[in-house]
C-alpha cells in the first residue's frame, strides 16, 4: 500500500495484491481513498471491512459493518443510545440525502428533520423528507427492541415540523416486542436495487408478509399484482403507471432546477457511485440533455418488475408521512429477508399534476371501499411508490454520514 496524494485531511492510497487480471481505479467517498479494485475477487464494501480486511467496526469509516457484538453493555446510557442510532443512520432516504439529526437527552432521543438536506426541487412538499425521517425512526425502534429497550414515541411534540419525534427508551429485562425480531439483522443487509428485475412472480405468501408490516391504522398498499381490479387488468395498470412515470421523468429532466439539484447529489457521491463516475454524471446532468435516455431506462426498470406498489394513507400530514416512512422501512426489511429487491420510484409523486393522476388511479372501487372503513371522506393519499421483485444484488451499499455528524 502506498500513498499517492494528500490534501488536507483527505488521504489517497493505492491498494494492490499481486497481479490483478482487471484493474479499476475507484474512489470510495465514505473511506476517502482511491483504490485499485480486483474485480476477479469481487471485492465490495458490502462484504469487506476495509480493502477486503475484516477490521474492527469503526462507526466513522465502516457504518454498514455495525455488529451487535459491539453493543457497549458496560457503557453509559448515552453510549448505549448512540449505539442504537448506528442502526438509524442505515435507513433508506430520498436520493440518499440522509436528512436526519439526533439529540440524546438522558433516556430520550430527539429526531429532527434536517432541512439543510431537503431536496427543495424534487421534494417541494417535503413529503419524502419526512418519509426518510420515518425510516430512521423505525430502525431506531427495531434496534431498541432487539437490545431490550421498551419505547414510547411522541410525534411532533412541540407543534413544529423540525422536531419530528421524541422517543423515550427504557431498558427492561423483558419487553413486549411489537416488531418482527427478524427485522433487526436485515438492517445492515438492506439496500436499494437499481437493476432490471426478473420476470418471475411474487408468491401470495410473500405478499402477505408485506401486508403484515402495517401496525398503524389508515395505511395500506396498492399493488398491480394483487388484482383483479374492476376498472383495470394488471397489464393495463402497469402500463398506465409507466405512462405516469415517463411523463414525470420528461417534466423533471427538462427542468433546469431539478437537474441541477440532482447533479449536486450525484457529485456528492450520495448514490455510492465511484468518485470519478460521480463527477462525470454530475457534468452530464448539468450540461447534457439526458431526458430520453433516463426516461427509457426508468421505463425498462419499471416494466421489468412483477409488482409496482403504492403505499397510501387515509390522511396527508407530517405525522402520516413519518409513519409511512416507518411502514416502508419495515416493507424494505421484509423484502430483504425474503431475498427480494426493492426500488423506490418517487418521481411519480414529485410532479404535482402526475401525483394527482396517480391518486385518481388508486381510487378504484376496491380501494375506496377499504378507505371508507377508515375515514368517511374516502381519501386516498399516495405517499411512496416502489417496484418489488427479484434481481441480481447490488455490489455495494450507498455511503453513510458518520454518526457523529448527525448528532446535535
Amino acid at each position: 500500500m502506498r500513498e499517492i496524494f494528500k490534501s488536507g485531511s483527505v488521504r489517497g492510497r493505492i491498494v494492490t495484491s499481486g497481479l490483478l487480471p482487471r484493474k479499476e481505479v475507484r474512489y470510495v467517498p465514505y473511506l476517502t481513498t482511491w483504490a485499485i479494485r480486483n474485480d476477479a475477487n469481487s471485492m465490495s464494501y458490502k462484504n469487506e471491512r476495509r480493502f477486503g480486511k475484516m477490521e474492527k467496526y469503526d462507526p466513522k469509516v465502516t457504518p454498514w459493518q455495525v455488529s451487535e457484538r459491539d453493543f457497549p453493555r458496560e457503557g453509559s446510557s448515552t453510549e448505549k443510545l448512540k449505539f442504537l442510532l448506528s442502526y438509524s443512520i442505515l435507513a433508506p432516504s430520498s436520493h440518499n440525502s440522509q436528512p436526519w439529526k439526533f439529540h440524546i437527552r438522558d433516556s430520550e432521543v430527539d429526531i429532527f428533520a434536517d432541512k439543510d438536506r431537503w431536496l427543495k426541487v424534487a421534494d417541494a412538499d417535503q413529503c419524502e423528507l419526512y418519509i426518510s425521517v420515518g425510516c430512521a425512526l423505525e430502525n431506531l425502534l427495531i434496534a431498541a427492541e432487539h437490545f431490550g429497550y421498551a419505547h414510547q414515541e411522541e410525534y411532533f411534540p412541540e407543534g413544529v415540523d423540525s422536531l419530528a419525534a421524541v422517543v423515550k427508551l427504557t431498558p427492561q429485562e423483558k419487553i413486549e416486542k411489537t416488531r418482527n425480531p427478524a427485522f433487526f439483522e436485515q438492517i445492515s443487509k438492506r439496500y436499494t436495487n437499481h437493476n432490471i428485475f426478473e420476470t418471475r412472480k411474487i408468491p401470495k405468501a410473500e405478499m402477505a408478509q408485506l401486508h403484515a408490516c402495517f401496525y398503524e391504522h389508515g395505511f395500506w398498499i396498492f399493488s398491480t399484482n394483487e388484482g383483479p381490479y374492476i376498472l383495470y387488468t394488471e397489464e393495463e395498470l402497469r402500463h398506465r403507471i409507466d405512462e405516469l412515470i415517463t411523463r414525470a421523468d420528461a417534466i423533471q429532466l427538462t427542468d433546469r432546477a431539478y437537474t441541477k439539484e440532482l447533479a449536486f447529489w450525484f457529485g456528492q457521491g450520495a448514490f455510492g457511485t465511484p468518485w470519478l463516475m460521480a463527477k462525470i454524471s454530475q457534468l452530464a446532468l448539468t450540461y447534457l440533455n439526458i431526458s430520453k435516455g433516463q426516461t427509457k431506462k426508468d421505463s425498462e426498470m419499471l416494466l421489468s418488475a412483477p409488482a409496482l406498489i403504492a403505499l397510501a394513507s387515509a390522511a396527508d400530514n407530517r405525522k402520516s408521512q413519518v409513519m409511512a416512512g416507518q411502514i416502508f422501512d419495515r416493507i424494505a426489511l421484509t423484502a430483504t429477508s425474503l431475498g427480494m429487491a426493492i426500488h423506490p420510484m418517487s418521481q411519480i409523486l414529485e410532479v404535482p399534476e402526475v401525483k394527482a393522476e396517480l391518486r385518481e388511479l388508486l381510487e378504484v372501487p376496491e380501494v375506496k371501499a377499504e378507505v371508507a372503513k377508515l375515514l368517511p371522506e374516502e381519501n386516498v393519499f399516495p405517499q411512496q411508490t416502489f417496484r418489488l421483485g427479484y434481481a441480481e444484488p447490488e455490489k455495494e451499499h450507498t455511503p453513510r454520514r458518520p454518526l457523529e455528524e448527525v448528532l446535535v
